[in-house]
This record gives C-alpha cells, sequence and structure tokens, in this order.
C-alpha cells in the first residue's frame, strides 16, 4: 500500500476554512430552505427550526471528519 498523501499547509488552512463556514451557513441555508418549505406546505415555522439542527449536525459531522483526516 502507498502512503497517505501529504497535505500541504494552505490545503489544511483551507480546509478549516471551509468549517468555519459551514457552521454558518449550514444552519442558515437549512433554515431558510425550512422556512421556504414549510411556508409552502402551511405548517409553520418548525421545518425551519429542523433544516437549521439538520445543517448544523452536517456541520459537526465535517468537522469530526476533518479533525480525523488532519490528525493521522
Amino acid at each position: 500500500m502507498s502512503p497517505a498523501p501529504q497535505h500541504s499547509r494552505y490545503a489544511l488552512v483551507a480546509e478549516a476554512t471551509t468549517a468555519g463556514l459551514l457552521f454558518l451557513l449550514g444552519p442558515a441555508a437549512g433554515w431558510f430552505l425550512g422556512k421556504w418549505i414549510g411556508g409552502a406546505l402551511g405548517v409553520g415555522p418548525v421545518p425551519g427550526y429542523v433544516g437549521a439542527a439538520l445543517g448544523l449536525v452536517g456541520a459537526f459531522v465535517h468537522l469530526i471528519r476533518l479533525t480525523a483526516r488532519t490528525s493521522r
């Protein structure tokens, strides 16, 4: 087996930046999409909260995968 490719310092900084952006953009996009769906279906703001929670979960999953990748 070949060894894992070494990431450059710039690649690690770029990945860390995307993790930070995901914590902002993931819940915001989920909230707006859920709010739109809730308005279209007439069920209120609940889908917006669910979408924001799913965006936050996705950001945490990305952060966990990023830390696992960079700790090797």
